[in-house]
This record gives structure tokens, sequence and C-alpha cells, in this order.
């Protein structure tokens, strides 16, 4: 029986902290917003990921083992997760 190899995409949600100071809540806010805005350019790794609630799967691909490279894949972006991040309404 042929075996296959099965490559598995998901996101996982992160957590960082930001400290920013601020004259009102009002700034605060708008603080935080471009303190954020460049901590998600970042590429370091966050304080926190959270393995336990993998969201939005997606197969990106299949290949056969075994088979030469060139005719190896089989499938390719095949969805088989119901999006829980965003949600049909």
């Amino acid at each position: 029986m042929p075996a296959y190899r099965v490559k598995l995409g998901f996101w996982l949600r992160a957590y960082d902290s930001l400290e920013v100071d601020a004259q009102t809540p009002d700034d605060a806010i708008e603080r935080a917003r471009a303190a954020a805005r460049e901590a998600m350019e970042k590429t370091v790794p966050p304080e926190h990921l959270d393995t336990d609630a993998r969201r939005e799967g997606l197969i990106v691909w299949i290949d056969q083992i075994g088979v030469p490279m060139e005719n190896a894949t089989i499938a390719e972006d095949i969805a088989f997760d119901d999006d829980r991040i965003h949600p049909q309404t």
C-alpha cells in the first residue's frame, strides 16, 4: 500500500505584553495601537503560544512517498476544518 506525507498548516493564538506611557485613557489606546503595530512586525517569539486551540486547519499538500519529487504531490490546499476564528454567520 503506498504511503503519503501530509503537510498541515494552521494558526495558533499568540500573546505578548507591552507597556506604554500616556497622559489619558484615550492617549493610552492610541499609543497601544502604535506599539502593537510595531510589535507585530517583530520576528522574535511571543511570550506565549496557545497550542491547545489550533485554528483554521488546511492540508497544505499531500505527497506520495517514494515517487520522484516532480510527480509526488497529489493534492494541495485542501480545507478540512471550519474557520473557528471568523465563522460564517
